[in-house]
């Protein structure tokens, strides 16, 4: 069973990432009102537009008052946008009957990420020949990390460099890195400073150069630039089902499932 500490961590540290994301971007709108927290970036990317629970939901009837507020909350904004739940914060814990819930409300299940944390990591597993690292300090190396994100998740690439390239999101507390073979970029993370926290986000491998040991390779380059800085050690990320084993044997441990449901068309 999960540390409830450790769960309350991983929804307040996907609250804080990307609110914090959120604010870097002109037209962002952040709300919390009636349990719930509402995070548009103002842009197209639907990732990143997110309403959520400010608290675990006590029954489904809460739940369900729950969903009704957020969605009032985020359909005004004009952008795409999911609803994010925690099985941990369904109420008593069932994530089925909170599926349920949300089906007969016409949001539909897209996407699941697994909150992970880790205090310290572990070594480095194997020699990473052929890659070369560099900064996000760049429009160049802004519109990569961009490219690949939106390749990765079958966006339109417009829509990656109008919100992760975007300039104001790279700032001082933000760590990007771009891994290169040749004059290709293939693989990309960034690691945030989260309220103290190294967060992670924005990992991403060309499928051509998936299962080589680029992401790790990358993750550990940006999470190395944030230490450096910063002295956190503590790291928290938001998983894909592809990543998590990378995340795994880097030292990361499961937390909680986060489930992300379209909203139906009225919403």
């Amino acid at each position: 069973m999960s540390d409830p500490i450790e769960i309350g961590e991983s929804n307040a540290q996907f609250l804080a990432a990307w609110s914090h994301i959120s604010r870097c971007l002109p037209g962002h709108r952040i709300e919390h009102a009636d349990g719930v927290s509402v995070v548009l970036s103002g842009t197209s990317m639907v990732m990143l537009n997110a309403a959520t629970l400010s608290s675990p939901a006590s029954d489904l009837a809460d739940l369900e008052r729950r969903v009704r507020s957020a969605a009032e909350l985020a359909r005004t904004g004009g952008v795409p946008w999911l609803f994010a739940l925690s099985d941990s914060w369904s109420p008593r814990g069932d994530a089925g009957a909170a599926a349920a819930l949300l089906a007969g409300l016409g949001f539909q299940p897209v996407v699941s990420l697994m909150g992970m944390v880790a205090e310290t990591l572990t070594p480095p597993r194997r020699e990473i020949a052929g890659l070369e690292l560099r900064r996000v300090a760049d429009a160049e190396t802004r519109a990569a990390i961009a490219d690949l994100n939106s390749i990765a998740y079958a966006l339109p690439l417009p829509v990656g460099r109008a919100s992760i390239a975007h300039e104001a999101l790279w700032n001082d507390r933000a760590f990007g890195r771009i891994g290169y073979v040749g004059d290709q970029p293939v693989c990309c993370a960034v690691t945030f400073l989260v309220e103290g926290i190294r967060y992670v986000g924005f990992v991403a491998t060309a499928a051509e150069h998936r299962r080589k040991g680029y992401a790790e390779a990358v993750m550990r380059s940006c999470l190395d630039d944030a230490l450096r800085a910063t002295g956190a050690e503590r790291t928290v990320l938001h998983a894909t089902e592809l990543g998590q084993p990378v995340y795994e044997g880097m030292g990361y441990h499961a937390v909680t499932r986060f489930t992300f449901y379209a909203p139906p068309p009225q919403a």
